[in-house]
């Protein structure tokens, strides 16, 4: 197992690659968690794409208390992975959002870039339905709405 982190544009980078135990993952973690105390960041871009191995469910259980737990209040982490690592991923994705870290997971690194760099007023964001609104499709009359189903 080897791993890299470097610091990029108010950002930790993280890539691993090869054979990878949870006890290297927990190595990996510790040095991001000293970097972003350090930094004062909150964002994490980790590319897992050259893993070789994939967690266990016990140890994505693991791995996902071991993020949730240390990772900085309203923080963001970007996680690359390739389609075949994607069902592990989206379940870690739903461990730790669940307990309120904002992790996604994306197959494209200029997503999870761009993400990773996005205002993070963005993620707050909410549309929110205006029916008196110009732009709305909705009428506030009941025998104008069409049927979706």
């Amino acid at each position: 197992m080897s791993h890299i982190l470097i610091p990029a544009d108010h950002y930790l980078f993280l890539a691993s690659e090869g054979d990878m135990t949870l006890a290297e993952m927990t190595t990996a973690w510790r040095e991001v968690q000293d970097l972003l105390a350090e930094t004062g960041w909150e964002r994490l871009f980790v590319d897992v794409t050259a893993l070789r191995n994939c967690p266990n469910t016990e140890e994505l259980f693991d791995l996902a208390k071991l993020i949730w737990r240390d990772f900085p209040q309203g923080g963001r982490m970007a996680l690359l992975v390739r389609w075949d690592q994607s069902r592990f991923a989206k379940l870690l994705e739903t461990l730790v959002r669940s307990v309120g870290l904002y992790l996604t997971v994306f197959v494209s690194e200029e997503q999870a870039e761009a993400w990773i760099l996005a205002d993070p007023q963005d993620k707050n964001r909410l549309l929110t339905f205006n029916p008196a609104s110009e732009t709305s499709h909705a009428s506030s009359r009941p025998d104008e709405v069409n049927a979706i189903c």
